[in-house]
């Protein structure tokens, strides 16, 4: 890597006037052109989750086991750390979520990582929605998801936004979505899956609908598209998207992208053994969703599995975990410093084309 800077950042208490800035509109920033395959040069990054910054032109990664997060230009390879004081390194938590929100601030997901590890069966621990300024270089504040509805839905591991900043945090052992407003003053039990079985895996990922009334959200469970109108601000409920070119989106679902160079027509889910399977939508509207294809996990023989996509520079990249490497002795994760990013735009243009 050419660069590495840890960031140690203070979490600072600020009044919800200063914790929520005016929304920036940064539709001029034209950031170079990336194609191909990349390599991300960080050791134990371990990728949960990406998102790419056009503001900024770096993307972003949830840094697993560490807690923490990167971000890295694909121009210049440059790394720096953001760590939360208080909760990275915590052997006890890992860094799942991380989104770009529309108010030029980062949600960072920092989740009890025994959930995860026991497949539902030890949910316990806190699952902390974390909201970082991206101008100020800061913590601006945090929202436990746990105590929302009193530790009995945990595995909290992704987020979606709202136009005015509102926040999405989802659940996964059992199915659950949290709503938590701009300034992390209030959340509530938005939805809940009942009754409430934590040793299912359910809701895995998620984005905002392109016309920005709902959320899509992919469900493991039984490999369905789900949609949640966002009108109500107390609760919704699910609407399933019917499917077709195929029965199921898959069975071991991950992280949900939105690429902006196909202007809300395609929608990614990850698939940690299968790949990325791509979803069409036509007009945009997500009445109904044609499964048109999967990318093969290009490293599946090598215990890699897919866990998400991102849009960097105009191309679409899928991005591989190593759940099973051994942890370094001393550390909380692994011996691995090269991050693959695997160029799937000609695939999915390929699978377009088809339609």
């Amino acid at each position: 890597m050419s660069g590495l800077l840890t960031l140690v950042l203070p979490l600072l208490a600020l009044p919800a006037i200063q914790a929520c800035p005016t929304k920036y509109h940064n539709a001029t920033t034209a950031c170079a052109q990336v194609t191909g395959n990349q390599t991300v040069n960080s050791f134990q990054l371990y990728p949960e989750n990406a998102d790419f910054d056009t503001k900024r032109c770096v993307a972003y990664f949830s840094v697993l086991y560490n807690a923490s997060v990167i971000s890295w230009s694909p121009t210049t390879s440059e790394i720096q750390t953001i760590e939360i004081p208080g909760l990275s390194f915590n052997p006890e938590l890992h860094s799942s979520g991380v989104r770009v929100d529309p108010l030029d601030r980062l949600s960072i997901i920092i989740d009890a990582g025994s959930a995860f590890d026991t497949g539902g069966q030890n949910i316990t621990g806190d699952n902390i929605l974390v909201k970082y300024d991206l101008t100020k270089k800061q913590v601006l504040w945090q929202r436990n998801l746990t105590e929302v509805t009193g530790g009995v839905y945990g595995g909290f591991q992704d987020t979606a936004h709202g136009s005015d900043g509102t926040t999405y945090a989802i659940g996964t052992f059992p199915s659950s979505i949290i709503r938590v407003s701009p300034d992390g003053s209030e959340a509530v039990p938005w939805y809940l899956k009942t009754p409430a079985n934590h040793s299912i895996h359910g809701l895995s990922g998620l984005v905002s609908s392109p016309d920005g009334k709902a959320l899509l959200v992919a469900d493991s469970s039984d490999g369905q598209l789900y949609r949640f109108d966002t009108a109500n601000t107390t609760a919704s409920t699910p609407v399933r998207v019917p499917l077709t070119l195929a029965d199921t989106i898959g069975a071991a679902l991950d992280g949900v992208s939105i690429p902006s160079r196909y202007n809300g027509t395609v929608i990614l889910v990850s698939d940690n053994e299968k790949g990325t399977v791509v979803l069409h939508s036509a007009d945009a509207k997500w009445e109904s969703a044609a499964v048109i294809g999967t990318v093969p996990n290009a490293y599946l023989a090598y215990g890699g599995s897919t866990v998400t996509t991102v849009q960097i520079g105009g191309s679409v990249y899928s991005v591989t975990e190593y759940f099973g490497d051994a942890k370094v002795a001393g550390s909380l994760a692994g011996n691995r410093t090269e991050w693959p990013l695997v160029d799937i735009t000609a695939n999915i243009n390929g699978f377009l084309a088809g339609q």
